[in-house]
């Protein structure tokens, strides 16, 4: 299976990107390259089953009177390129800040999206959907990480959950996009969550999921 990684600054991802590189290279059935140029989405994908984004949709630009905006990160033609990929059939993994502060067309390719979080924390991964492929023998995990509050089409297929606030958050989630499949995971803040051997797992196994057709 031909996997690509797209790197990048936004969210920190460029730290965590060379871990996710190692440990899915270690696979035996995964080929898996590390990329930072985001022009591979217009015009170099054609090689690949699947794309591992998590350099996200938008960026932050910081305002003079200390708040931010939110930038698009990526041309429309770099857009229209990683939907035209999916919908034809491949796969995409979307990880942590890839659903944060979205557009409509993000959305609908990822199923939900993220604005706020309270602070960062250590909490347990629990695992609700124990015969998807993508969570096979895989137990629930702890990380130090963050537990965004998001909002998701009622169509998704939850995976995991972490409580706070007496109340349970989609933490990993499946869904299709045209003829292609979606896995998103709203772990992986920091390189710190990829050490994990739970991660890792939930990782690789939902990579080769998404990038099955």
């Amino acid at each position: 299976m031909q996997v690509l990684i797209l790197s990048g600054p936004n969210h920190g991802f460029e730290k965590s990107a060379p871990l996710i590189h190692e440990f899915l290279g270690a696979a035996d059935d995964l080929d898996v390259a590390l990329e930072d140029d985001k022009d591979i989405l217009a015009d170099g994908l054609d090689a690949f089953d699947v794309c591992v984004f998590g350099t996200g949709f938008t960026h932050p630009v910081p305002q003079d009177d200390g708040s931010r905006i939110w930038e698009a990160e990526l041309t429309t033609n770099q857009e229209d390129g990683l939907l035209d990929f999916v919908r034809s059939g491949k796969g995409l993994v979307g990880i942590h800040g890839t659903a944060w502060n979205i557009g409509a067309r993000a959305v609908d390719l990822l199923g939900g999206h993220a604005n706020w979080h309270p602070p960062g924390l250590t909490f347990t991964v629990n695992v609700t959907e124990s015969e998807h492929p993508i969570t096979a023998d895989l137990t629930d995990f702890e990380v130090e990480d963050e537990i965004y509050m998001s909002a998701w089409f009622p169509e998704i297929n939850i995976l995991a959950t972490a409580e706070w606030s007496d109340k349970k958050h989609p933490l990993a989630w499946t869904k299709f996009f045209g003829d292609g499949r979606v896995f998103y995971t709203a772990l992986g803040h920091g390189p710190d969550t990829f050490t994990r051997p739970g991660m890792q797992k939930l990782m690789t196994q939902g990579v080769r999921w998404a990038g099955t057709n």
